[in-house]
């Protein structure tokens, strides 16, 4: 079954039960300051379900396209991407929990089993297992036994979602999985999160809420789905990758099918960049211009065809004209080629200064290579994403650590006026980052200490809404093996330990026990980060003063990353 078959049906599906189709909202959320870009197919609805009698029904449908940032890095693997679309349908108004939920479910496995032809055998669906804020989901279980399916209870990462922002509807999931892929996701909101201490009542009433509540019952309960369809149709056809979908694969060949990796990369971003400035944004270096400028040179360093970008950009805009409201390619073409040949002037110059720094400077140690890859960002315009990647393919060795200590330097001063708009996943330098950045630390240590000294970390990433890390290990951890370790992270956060930063050259450090990450690269002179006599890390900071400061430590999620990787999501709270 094509995409736009999936789309179609699932459209005409929800028009024959009664729902209204709407058309996508705009990338751009309206009157929604707390996000940078429309994540998900609720997001123009929003306020109705805390007004439902404003909304233009009780029942609506829509295929929306969403942006989101948190995964940029993560592109051009079987999986992730910038922009996908949306399928949803909503509810206002419900008064009973119970019956919508009842409605909810039955309608998905219709479609789910009917219009899509997926045997019983092939589905299983997850519920909220409950938790000191919200209790279980029981009606949702019970109600997918009584159809048949498979159930199993899961935790908050996986099933309790919401809000957009910083406050909004929230509620109990449940998911649905097909040959164990989750391709859709029933969202009950049945309570509303505020971000201070204002709270609405059951009668919309707004008083002071208490330290100690997060979530209120609301007067009238509503439903919000999601299924991504480029993730559903490849499930259905039974591809592994959405590249390996029409016509994602038919524009991979397009670019280089012998650089499938980068010309993934490549179609992603375009496909980005035509909603983004069809959107009426344009490239700059703040807010939603500045990942619009991000997408278009990390396809102007990537492809040297200068025939591809234009080629892909009208392919791409063929195939969601019909559906989706979008610049003429002209247009489009006029703020891409403007930014890409800005981008090669600076590129120009910045290789350039490059070579005249070469040329003058006989010490070409980590340290001033770093440094100058810093110059090349702030000076030129060259992306830090970008220039790392660039110096490293010359051969040349970057400290990856130092280089974000630098950056940081440069956000506190440059980017002060813009915090808290990067909630969607991007790094920064924010407190919670850097209390994020600390429980790293001793996240690795209590692994080590519960599965032993040989788990050793392959990558992370850190921002203001969780922490991650990979490791070394080739089975998935029992549920008592994660909450020892929780257990074990809690109780060096209660302990208040000192958080202690040294300089000392590479050798020294790593003879004193000092962990390095594996693969990572280092200058003669590093700096080490000890907690208390518990963890002792190679590392560039920055880092809270006392563990004391980090509150409480929650693991979120476990899975595989890659074969024999094993990756856990987790944050402070």
């Amino acid at each position: 079954m094509e995409l736009a078959t999936v789309r179609e049906k699932f459209l005409q599906f929800f028009q024959s039960k009664g729902y209204k189709i709407l058309p996508g909202s705009s990338l751009v959320p309206e009157n929604d300051p707390s996000v940078l870009f429309t994540t998900a197919g609720m997001q123009q609805f929003k306020d109705f379900y805390s007004h439902p009698s404003e909304a233009p029904a009780s029942s609506v449908a829509t295929a929306q396209p969403v942006i989101r940032t948190s995964d940029i890095a993560e592109v051009g693997d079987d999986t992730h991407l910038t922009s996908f679309e949306m399928l949803g349908n909503f509810k206002f108004g419900e008064a009973e929990a119970y019956k919508m939920k009842e409605r909810a479910i039955k309608e998905a496995w219709q479609f789910v089993n009917l219009e899509l032809g997926v045997e019983k055998e092939r589905v299983h669906a997850t519920v909220f297992k409950g938790d000191d804020t919200t209790p279980t989901d029981t009606d949702s279980e019970k109600i997918w036994t009584e159809l048949g399916v498979r159930v199993e209870r899961a935790g908050r990462e996986d099933n309790f979602w919401g809000p957009t922002g910083d406050e909004g509807p929230c509620g109990p999931t449940s998911e649905i999985y097909i040959d164990g892929v989750e391709v859709w996701n029933l969202v009950f909101n049945q309570y509303y999160k505020h971000s201070d201490n204002v709270l609405v009542t059951r009668d919309m009433q707004k008083s002071i809420r208490p330290e100690e509540s997060k979530y209120v019952d609301v007067q009238f309960v509503g439903l919000d789905t999601g299924s991504g369809l480029e993730r559903l149709t490849a499930t259905l056809q039974g591809k592994t990758s959405v590249w390996q979908i029409e016509p994602f694969a038919s524009w991979v060949r397009i670019v280089d099918p012998e650089k499938e990796y980068e010309s993934r990369i490549i179609v992603d971003h375009l496909r980005a960049i035509l909603f983004l400035i069809s959107a009426g944004i344009e490239p700059s270096n703040k807010g939603r211009g500045y990942i619009l400028r991000r997408l278009i040179r990390k396809v102007s360093f990537l492809e040297s065809n200068p025939q591809i970008p234009a080629t892909i950009l009208a392919e791409v805009r063929t195939f969601y004209s019909n559906q989706y409201q979008l610049l003429d390619l002209e247009e489009v073409l006029v703020v891409y080629k403007k930014e890409h040949e800005q981008f090669e002037k600076n590129l120009a110059r910045a290789k350039a200064h490059l070579q005249r720094w070469i040329d003058t400077n006989a010490e070409k140690d980590e340290r001033s290579i770093t440094e100058l890859a810093f110059y090349m960002y702030e000076s030129f315009g060259f992306p830090k994403e970008l220039v790392i990647e660039y110096l490293v393919a010359q051969g040349f060795s970057v400290d990856a650590g130092y280089f974000e200590k630098l950056f940081a330097e440069h956000q506190a001063v440059s980017r002060a006026g813009l915090a808290g708009q990067f909630k969607g996943g991007l790094a920064d330098h924010e407190p919670q980052t850097i209390k994020h950045h600390t429980a790293h630390h001793l996240l690795l240590a209590a692994l080590q200490k519960v599965l032993g000294n040989d788990v050793v970390q392959k990558g992370s990433n850190v921002t203001s809404e969780r922490l991650r890390i990979d490791f070394k290990f080739d089975r998935k951890l029992t549920d008592e093996e994660l909450k020892e370790v929780e257990a074990i992270v809690n109780a060096k956060i209660a302990e208040d330990l000192p958080v202690v930063q040294e300089e000392m050259s590479k050798d020294e450090a790593l003879a004193s026990g000092a962990q390095a990450e594996f693969g990572a690269k280092y200058g003669d002179t590093v700096s080490v980060y000890t907690i208390g006599e518990f963890s002792k890390e190679l590392c560039g900071g920055p880092h809270v003063k006392k563990t004391g400061e980090l509150g409480r430590f929650e693991i979120l999620k476990e899975e595989a990353s890659s074969q024999g990787i094993r990756r856990i999501k987790a944050r402070c709270v």
